[in-house]
């Protein structure tokens, strides 16, 4: 029975841990998921032996399947999920529009913002966050305005760890106007992704922390934020932070 334990941990260990690393899943959930994913593994495995004792070569396959089994339940569940969230209340904050973890911010340049149409300055700030596949991939609105643009834009599908993939991949935008300033927002699709869901329309106005849409698998959100009065950053790169919830900047 410690035999199996241990050979389940083993396994799992050999096979989540670099495609934990691929993916940019967090150091302490992979180490989390592999210890829960291992124990499943392993239970089960003890409990298919006490009814049918198969012989060593089988318990190997037994411990695989389940191994392959659990990671994908769980990896499912964790990427469909769609947890109720209230937003903090407050008129001068900026929410972030997306769950995962930080991976750029530098001043907008006009590149940046050259296909929102116009719609947005090329001042201020662009903050990039990027989904991991156990991230929820639910995008919310970081302000409370009216869309003025929305539309989706057909592209390539190439790994976001290469630069060229944030310009040439497929991409959704999105401009939320609250009368005062513009945020600009791209849901920019990865290698293994192939659908962008919008579920706002241009005029329609939304609430800060209202659900905007959904990228199918890992994915990123960029979002461009103007250069407001007393404009701050709250957040680092290589912060995890959390759509309606994480309070990306605050202004006067």
């Amino acid at each position: 029975m410690g035999f199996i334990f241990i050979s389940s941990l083993l396994l799992s260990s050999i096979i989540l841990l670099p495609l934990a690393k691929k993916f940019e899943i967090r150091k302490k959930l992979s180490i989390v998921g592999i210890l829960v994913i291992s124990c499943l593994v392993g239970i089960s495995t003890i409990f298919v032996e006490m009814v049918r004792e198969p012989p060593l070569y089988t318990i190997f396959l037994l411990e695989l399947g389940f191994l392959i089994l659990f990671t994908g339940i769980i990896g499912l569940y964790r990427f469909y999920r769609d947890p109720k969230r209230i937003s903090p209340e407050g008129e001068n904050i900026i929410l972030a529009p997306a769950d995962g973890f930080i991976r750029y911010i530098k001043p907008a340049s006009q590149e940046d913002i050259s296909d929102f149409d116009g719609a947005i300055e090329p001042n201020g700030w662009l903050v990039g966050i990027t989904m991991t596949y156990l991230d929820v991939h639910i995008n919310r609105s970081p302000i409370a305005g009216k869309v003025l643009l929305a539309k989706h834009t057909q592209g390539k599908f190439i790994s976001l760890k290469r630069k060229k993939a944030l310009k040439e991949n497929k991409r959704a935008i999105l401009v939320i106007d609250n009368g005062d300033f513009k945020i600009g927002l791209r849901l920019i699709a990865s290698r293994m992704v192939r659908k962008i869901l919008l579920w706002v329309k241009e005029t329609e106005s939304v609430h800060h922390g209202k659900r905007i849409g959904k990228i199918v698998f890992g994915s990123q959100t960029d979002i461009i934020i103007p250069e407001l009065p007393g404009l701050k950053i709250n957040v680092h790169e290589g912060e995890q932070v959390y759509a309606g919830l994480t309070v990306l900047a605050e202004y006067q």
